[in-house]
């Protein structure tokens, strides 16, 4: 049976064709859209069009690109409230077609389907969009996505790929998708128990530029794995590995040479996945949800995964800057 887990990331909306941090929305003021169409819609905030998204998709549609239906079920009481955000949350039916095979009983091992070309293995997972509230220091642009996975299924790319379609022909808003924080990320994500490869890379150029042009000048890579660490050398390692992901321009330091980069293997769920460290933005934490959650066929228990994701939201946003230093006006002029 699958274990059930979590990607988490950020989010902020901004106008279309802006550049930089440039005409950023505020998520939680009221507000007229200018549509497509040419027509003007007033919302209280930008929780509606992500609702709007969702009833648009209430009949299921399929990605042929990628092969992936989508089909989204939402209702008005899918939401719950802090004293320091609002969640809301959609049940999202996802699965996949394109090839046939057989579908046996695991005990007999007779067929007992054929499943075609055309049929889809559906499954259900939950998105849950978590708005942060406006205090008195912080007016909030940026969000977070939570999305409830199973084993190596998600739908974090397709959902994530169409909400930028629907927000982009409708509104004319562009959806941006980030890291919580790379301090966060590296916490979650690299652990002493998953680590598998450090790959440290070393440019290597000439001071005279003509050298440059020429074979024999890049870079070094060195790879060191098989780790077997004491807590004094872990958290030594821990150390240079989040002052490297808190700048790319920072280097790494190993056996006293400095190294331009750095590139951590980790095990995820049964997968290696290559970490760049100066290239964090635009990743998403993976994490565990923890087993009392599934029920007996494999899906999350939906009370006892809202009170998880509520907990989880309320620790991300104690990481999040919550706001985009803007360099050229609001989305709303």
């Amino acid at each position: 049976m699958f274990n059930l887990s979590l990607t988490a990331c950020s989010f902020h909306l901004r106008r279309t064709n802006s550049k930089g941090n440039t005409k950023i929305f505020n998520l939680n003021m009221p507000l007229t859209l200018q549509k497509s169409d040419g027509t003007k819609e007033t919302i209280q905030d930008l929780s509606e069009i992500f609702i709007q998204f969702f009833e648009k998709y209430k009949i299921l549609v399929k990605d042929n690109a990628r092969q992936q239906s989508f089909q989204c079920e939402y209702n008005e009481g899918n939401s719950l409230e802090t004293p320091d955000f609002r969640m809301f949350y959609a049940k999202i039916y996802s699965g996949i077609y394109g090839s046939s095979s057989d579908i046996i009983d695991g005990n007999t091992q007779r067929i007992k389907y054929k499943k075609k070309l055309s049929d889809i293995d559906i499954r259900p997972f939950y998105l849950m969009v978590v708005f942060p509230k406006d205090n008195a220091s912080v007016t909030v642009q940026k969000g977070l996505f939570i999305f409830q996975n199973v084993g190596q299924f998600g739908i974090k790319t397709i959902t994530t790929t169409l909400m930028q379609d629907f927000f982009s022909n409708e509104f004319r808003i562009t959806l941006k998708c980030n890291t919580i924080a790379p301090d966060l990320f590296v916490k979650k994500i690299i652990r002493k128990d998953n680590i598998k490869k450090l790959i440290m890379i070393k440019n290597v150029r000439s001071g005279d530029i003509a050298d440059n042009i020429n074979l024999g000048y890049g870079s070094e890579v060195r790879e060191i794995a098989d780790f077997h660490f004491n807590e004094k050398m872990w958290s030594r390692l821990m150390d240079q590995i989040r002052h490297v992901a808190g700048s790319r321009f920072n280097l790494f330091e190993f056996e006293q040479t400095e190294y331009d980069n750095l590139k951590v293997v980790v095990d995820i769920g049964g997968r290696n996945r290559i970490i760049n460290l100066h290239n964090l933005e635009h990743l998403s934490i993976i994490e565990a949800i923890p087993d009392e959650i599934k029920m007996a066929d494999g899906h999350p228990n939906l009370p006892m995964l809202l009170e998880h994701f509520t907990k989880v939201a309320a620790e991300y946003l104690e990481e999040m800057v919550l706001q985009i230093s803007q360099t050229g006006g609001n989305a709303f002029e």
